[in-house]
């Protein structure tokens, strides 16, 4: 007995408790929450089904202390003679029941939530028990913009988007008519590959008085990776009217018009004019030489492509095999695809604006050799 009564209990602190979101179809209470425990310090999330307040913070103690047991790989089996406890509990648990009351009371009126002042104030407030000063329910609405905006852009700065659109989400409940919100938030979905929740929110950042250049230039992206053109080409072509030196700009409207078989040298050539370092850079980093749509291609073998461009095949394949160069693969070949006219496009691009021996020296160690055998395009 003397044995059972020494053995050690291990402690779970509740440090912070936050409202995510609220699921009025799915009727649950998102929380996000900071806790530490046995295995270190943690911040997790849940889901709890909004019924009555007792229940959801009788759940969320006990989904809590299973957490806490796993992230401390604490078996069950071993459990019977270790007794996790939540060591604040007694001041946690009142604060909780009272926050999934609120929302409670909040789903019941019928007035439109994101519009509810209380339903707003709810999403953005959270209690931070070891530090009460900390809490933003105590904070007013303009110091809990600036905490969120602050909280997105570090979270962003490290590429956590997923939790930093959600910081952004809450400053956008408290500042709707921000185009910096709207535009951060795009930039979210962009980086997580959403375009479609990407262009919704740079076009509403738009409409909202945005005239950044780098508006401009998530818009003309997402536009040219959603494959409509003419609708890049429309934004490219009004960003260049408000910054008509611009050499991104200038490159990615180039790259439009080359996707539509338009004329587009002439846009490299200006671009060139006035910052050669730049637009060799914007080239080598932005320029897509596969075409968008469905045109139609002309497959060439590597022998074909290395007599077209002077070079030898071990090349093509060092270039192809880094994705240096235009080309495309199937999961039924496994062999790359060469089509003749991206890789005349390339090839073109490159050797007219002073980048095609660089490129070529950066993948191969004879590079000098290829040099002296003339590197253009033949006609």
């Amino acid at each position: 007995m003397r044995g059972k009564l020494e053995q050690s209990r291990a402690q779970i602190e509740l440090v912070s408790i936050e409202v995510e979101r609220i699921d009025k179809e799915y009727r649950e209470l998102w929380v996000s929450y900071e806790f530490t425990c046995p295995g270190g310090e943690y911040k997790s999330a849940m889901a709890l089904p909004i019924n009555n307040s007792r229940d959801m913070a009788n759940l969320f103690f006990r989904e809590l202390l299973d957490e806490a047991r796993h992230l401390s790989e604490m078996e069950s089996d071993e459990s019977g003679g270790v007794a996790l406890f939540v060591i604040n509990k007694a001041d946690t648990v009142l604060p909780i029941k009272n926050l999934c009351q609120r929302v409670i009371e909040v789903l019941a009126r019928e007035d439109e939530l994101e519009e509810s002042r209380d339903y707003i104030d709810l999403c953005t407030s959270g209690y931070h028990f070891k530090d009460p000063e900390a809490s933003l329910s105590s904070k007013d609405f303009e110091t809990r913009f600036k905490v969120f905006m602050g909280r997105a852009r570090e979270k962003m700065d490290h590429g956590y988007y997923t939790i930093a659109a959600d910081d952004l989400e809450k400053a956008r409940f408290l500042c709707s008519v921000s185009p910096l919100i709207y535009k951060l938030i795009g930039i979210c979905h962009r980086e997580l590959g959403h375009l479609d929740l990407a262009l919704e929110m740079f076009e509403h950042s738009r409409s909202l008085g945005d005239q950044d250049r780098d508006t401009y230039l998530y818009l003309g992206e997402v536009y040219f990776f959603l494959d409509d053109m003419p609708a890049a080409l429309k934004t490219l072509t009004d960003m260049l009217a408000r910054y008509p030196d611009d050499i991104r700009g200038m490159v990615e409207l180039a790259n439009v018009r080359y996707q539509m078989d338009l004329e587009y040298i002439d846009i490299l050539d200006k671009a060139y004019a006035l910052d050669r370092e730049a637009t060799q850079t914007a080239i080598h980093q932005t320029f897509v030489f596969k075409k968008m749509g469905a045109s139609e291609q002309r497959r060439i073998s590597l022998d074909q492509a290395a007599n077209m461009l002077a070079l030898s095949v071990a090349t093509i394949q060092s270039l192809a095999s880094r994705h240096r160069i235009p080309i495309r693969q199937y999961a039924d070949l496994d062999e790359v695809v060469l089509d003749e006219h991206e890789l005349k496009a390339w090839a073109f691009v490159y050797r007219r604006f002073n980048l095609l021996q660089d490129e070529v020296e950066r993948i191969s160690p004879c590079a000098r050799e290829e040099s002296d055998k003339g590197m253009a395009l033949l006609p």
